[in-house]
């Protein structure tokens, strides 16, 4: 695979992540200023939230990595 296949793979799966991490944050807020008063949301959460999409995205593209190369490799095993 080669340095742009992988960036291409990242940048699929880090869309998905980062849209997802917006929408719960902006629900987080919403829900926080209903129940709460309009405290701020805590930064913690943000940032346990990104942290859980870089490990998203990171175990994405190596599934994508090590699986295709691991069926070409049985492929060419079989000829």
């Amino acid at each position: 695979m080669t340095e742009k296949d992988i960036a291409k793979t990242i940048n699929k799966h880090s869309i998905k992540a980062i849209a997802a991490v917006i929408i719960i944050t902006l629900i987080a807020e919403v829900l926080d200023i209903y129940f709460f008063n309009g405290y701020f949301l805590s930064p913690i959460w943000i940032v346990l939230l990104a942290i859980g999409g870089c490990l998203y995205v990171f175990q994405k593209v190596l599934v994508e990595l090590f699986v295709k190369d691991a069926s070409q490799k049985s492929l060419n095993a079989k000829k």
